[in-house]
């Protein structure tokens, strides 16, 4: 039943376009309570009731008219009843029991069967109700004067139950009148969905614009906003763009600043360093001066890839290139050679040739040297760091393995940070390598996996969109 909790989530999730339906269907509900209400006070009303009875006044005038003949009168007072009762070819109801009962000057002259004792009695012109055999009772009388014509007087009293009543006032025209709304407002659901959807288009245009961007595209928003409710949240979100804009470029101009005016002394510190190395006699200082040396490569190192991450995540596009992926790997790991060396480290290369992509030379360049030099710092000696580059479904992958501790599962999307290191390295470093690696791919649009390698290690997996071949 998983599609059933899928959905249930989703009707559970809050919805603007749900909320605008769902005013739209109460504003329409409560117009339609509104009328229906005031049909039902107004027709309780006597005129209301005058007005449902059929043929009221062609009946009272026919009793007048026909009041000195009173077979003539039984007889077609006599049909009107039974039309009443029978006029769609149905039993007679009890509960929707209506009658009639006629008074020609003064006297009785027809009354329906089955009408209760207290219908029968004769009553001033007007409305009134009654209650017998636990039925509520309805009672209208009309009277006309006798006239110079020599017409005598008549009264005539219409008695409905009150269910029949109802189904009379169903059948009015005033609430024949509600019925299209009524039976309309279930249709009205889908173009009142559809017209508050095609309302909320822009929002949906501005929700596309930002979803496509990464996070160092804090440009303006380009969409136009016509619309007046838009205005405001656009305009909103480009101050905060602005803003942030303007802090991400305070930091890194402060950090390149930092980094270019550490770089000069700590150089020449390292250099005094190497420089006192002959004068140092052995077993007097050589410790001290070797930790200095290896503190004063570590700081430089430091500032280079702050440097590196700086130019990695600088607003300033530079301009793609062609690049063959196995020949600048192959120059880095060429320039990697010394440190391997060092540590006693085996490099291997296993690249596909041809494999091209538009990509920046000095970023890719930092990229890779960044995931090698950790490789070979964190491989035992006599390790191997292996590199394989290849073409697969149009894209382009690399794989750099090493036989070093690698990266516990919960720790892998937090190394991506900056100044982020793993608990008890036993290497000392920075937290800056794979942070600079994470944005240089960012800004190829690659993907980057982090994963344990065959027989202990960490592997690091690459993607690039491939480049046709220059030409």
């Amino acid at each position: 039943m998983r599609w059933l909790r899928e959905t249930w989530q989703r009707l559970a999730e809050p919805s603007l376009l749900r909320r605008l339906l769902l005013a739209q269907l109460a504003l329409l509900s409560v117009v339609w309570v509104a009328l229906v209400g005031g049909l039902i006070w107004l027709s309780q009303s006597e005129d209301s009731v005058r007005s449902t009875v059929p043929a009221l006044e062609a009946t009272v005038s026919a009793v007048q008219a026909l009041g000195d003949q009173p077979e003539v009168l039984q007889e077609v007072l006599s049909k009107i009843d039974v039309w009443n009762r029978f006029g769609d070819g149905e039993e007679d109801d009890p509960a929707l029991r209506t009658g009639t009962v006629v008074w020609v000057a003064g006297e009785r002259r027809f009354a329906t069967e089955g009408l209760p004792d207290e219908a029968l009695v004769r009553r001033p012109p007007g409305f009134y109700r009654f209650q017998s055999g636990g039925t509520n009772w309805l009672m209208l009388t009309e009277q006309r004067l006798a006239n110079a014509r020599g017409h005598p007087e008549a009264t005539v009293s219409f008695i409905y139950s009150d269910a029949a009543m109802a189904a009379l006032r169903a059948f009015s025209t005033s609430h024949v009148a509600l019925l299209p709304l009524l039976v309309s407002m279930p249709l009205l659901v889908l173009p009142a969905w559809l017209s508050v959807r095609m309302a909320l288009r822009p929002w949906r245009r501005l929700s596309a614009e930002v979803a496509r961007r990464d996070a160092q595209d804090l440009s303006p928003v380009s969409t136009p906003t016509r619309q007046r409710e838009l205005r405001p949240l656009v305009d909103a979100l480009n101050r905060l763009l602005g803003e942030v804009r303007e802090a991400r470029e305070r930091e890194r101009r402060f950090v390149a600043d930092a980094a270019h005016e550490l770089r000069t002394p700590l150089a020449a510190l390292q250099l005094y360093a190497q420089s006192l190395q002959p004068l140092i006699r052995a077993g007097s200082g050589e410790r001290e001066l070797a930790g200095m040396l290896r503190t004063s490569e570590r700081s430089v190192r430091l500032v280079n890839q702050l440097l590196a991450l700086m130019r990695s995540e600088t607003q300033v596009e530079v301009a793609s290139q062609p690049v063959e992926l196995g020949a600048l790997a192959q120059g880095v790991l060429a320039e990697a050679a010394a440190l391997a060396s060092q540590r006693r480290v085996v490099l291997d290369l296993e690249a596909e040739p041809g494999l091209w992509l538009d990509g920046e030379p000095d970023g890719l360049n930092s990229l890779f040297t960044n995931l090698v030099d950790n490789a070979i710092k964190y491989s035992p000696e006599s390790g191997l760091v292996r590199l394989r580059l290849w073409r697969e479904r149009g894209e382009l992958h690399a794989e750099l393995c090493d036989q070093g501790p690698g990266i516990a599962p919960q720790w892998r999307d937090a190394v991506l940070q900056r100044f982020t290191r793993v608990p008890d390295q036993a290497q000392s470093g920075s937290g800056l390598g794979l942070a600079i690696v994470a944005t240089v791919l960012a800004r190829h649009r690659g993907r980057l996996a982090l994963d344990d390698a065959p027989g202990g290690g960490l592997r690091v997996q690459l993607i690039f969109p491939a480049a046709p071949r220059p030409a």
